[in-house]
């Protein structure tokens, strides 16, 4: 699952736990898991130093950091502490993967590594249906997220 979206759904989590900013980030670590379970893009054992890995992985980085950059923004001040932790809490289980390429070193213990492998429900070909489920959440965000009187 591309970490756009994860980060997507965190931000509608911190919507909902407006005033539990914990919560929220525990609920986006959780939303993580159960997102990685259902069917979506990917190549099954590609490592994060392939070249199409991080052509996908670049784009995908920065479309996650204009989301979060966006959803922080228009959140509500007295809800926005809780947004940013469901965002965070949606990506960082993801957060091997720089840490990898950028500094050779995995952070997640090996057991939860394992875990987050098992779970993958991933194929080459769902790409285009990613990229429209990432386009529906950002629809979703920015109908949602802002406070409208």
């Amino acid at each position: 699952m591309f970490v756009t979206s994860h980060v997507l759904v965190g931000a509608l989590i911190g919507r909902v736990l407006a005033r539990h900013p914990v919560g929220a980030f525990a609920a986006g670590v959780v939303s993580h898991f159960a997102m990685d379970a259902c069917p979506h893009y990917g190549v099954p054992g590609q490592s994060a130093d392939s070249p199409d890995f991080l052509r996908v992985a670049r784009c995908d980085g920065c479309a996650g950091l204009g989301a979060m950059a966006l959803a922080a923004g228009i959140s509500p001040r007295r809800s926005r502490r809780a947004v940013v932790a469901g965002m965070v809490g949606g990506a960082v289980v993801d957060s091997d993967k720089p840490m990898e390429y950028f500094f050779g070193w995995n952070p997640w213990p090996s057991w939860w590594q394992r875990l987050h492998r098992q779970i993958q429900n991933e194929k080459p070909s769902r790409l285009p249906a990613e990229v429209a489920v990432a386009a529906g959440l950002l629809a979703v965000v920015w109908l949602l997220v802002p406070e409208r009187s």
